[in-house]
């Protein structure tokens, strides 16, 4: 399960779906309830995924990864990689178990004219998210990628970036639009599906025999399929192509919080959402349900 646990970002990605700028609760849970709403999740799901917003930017970052660990749930942190080093990934290496790099491009200039930048337009240099990558793998944490398809940046070819990057999985993601989020821009950022797909193909077929898992998600295929807290620790969802949300978690129990929204597990399952599970990635915890990823949902 996805915990966009922190509203605030340093960077400003034009086809952001989380920006929750249309909620006006605060930009992350007091620490008691974040805490505790974090480990409640830990105890029902075999992987809590930490993303944002950018989740760096909180303070007590590690904490809270750790105590996800302490309930017995794998970590997995999505960052922009702004503000982490690879000492950092060293540091913290025992309480993270996966580390998702989120990059569009190897061409600054790309990243800029998207919005994956400052306010003043600084980008990360593509040598950064390498070193991150190798530091994270020397430390013993799996590294993956996610990447989102645009207008902007569909005809480019970053297979040998890929390649240099060397993630376990790489995802390949269709820039969605969604009500509220991302109005702005969206519209012209949205590649036609046959544009997303001639991207797709054309990694697929220069990283065919390179080892890394590339999962594609067009839009059809993202909506409905996730697991989704938001910061104000309330599950949502966008299969509607707007964000719909439940009341708080800690106000009503998580399995009437989680029966607000609509969650479509057989497309979970589809996408591989369970992968790590099924990869032996995952503790052996006894669950109700064929894949222990989706205990606490409601058959």
């Amino acid at each position: 399960m996805n915990f966009h646990f922190i509203k605030n970002c340093n960077y400003g990605c034009r086809y952001c779906y989380a920006t929750f700028s249309e909620t006006s609760g605060a930009l992350v849970l007091p620490d008691d309830q974040l805490f505790g709403l974090v480990r409640l999740l830990a105890r029902t799901y075999t992987k809590v995924t930490l993303a944002g917003g950018e989740p760096t930017l909180y303070r007590r970052l590690p904490e809270l990864l750790a105590a996800i660990k302490e309930e017995g749930a794998l970590t997995n942190l999505v960052t922009n990689g702004s503000r982490i080093t690879p000492e950092w990934i060293e540091q913290h290496a025992h309480v993270l178990d996966f580390l998702t790099l989120s990059i569009d491009s190897a061409d600054p200039a790309t990243h800029r004219r998207l919005g994956r930048a400052t306010r003043s337009g600084e980008t990360l240099p593509g040598q950064h998210y390498i070193d991150l990558a190798d530091a994270a793998r020397a430390a013993g944490v799996v590294v993956k990628v996610n990447t989102v398809v645009t207008t902007v940046n569909a005809r480019e070819s970053i297979w040998g970036f890929i390649l240099l990057l060397n993630p376990q999985r790489w995802k390949i993601l269709q820039a969605a639009p969604v009500a509220g989020q991302n109005d702005e821009y969206i519209g012209a950022l949205t590649p036609p599906r046959a544009d997303f797909d001639t991207y797709v193909q054309r990694h697929q077929q220069e990283l065919a025999c390179s080892g890394i898992r590339v999962v594609v998600e067009p839009i059809e295929q993202i909506r409905g399929s996730y697991i989704m807290v938001d910061p104000q620790g309330r599950f949502f969802d966008s299969t509607a192509g707007t964000h719909s949300y439940s009341r708080p978690i800690l106000q009503v129990g998580l399995d009437v919080a989680f029966a607000e929204v609509d969650f479509d597990a057989d497309l979970f399952l589809a996408r591989g959402g369970d992968a790590d599970w099924r990869n032996g990635q995952a503790p052996d915890r006894p669950r109700p349900h064929a894949s222990p990823v989706l205990a606490g949902v409601q058959e």
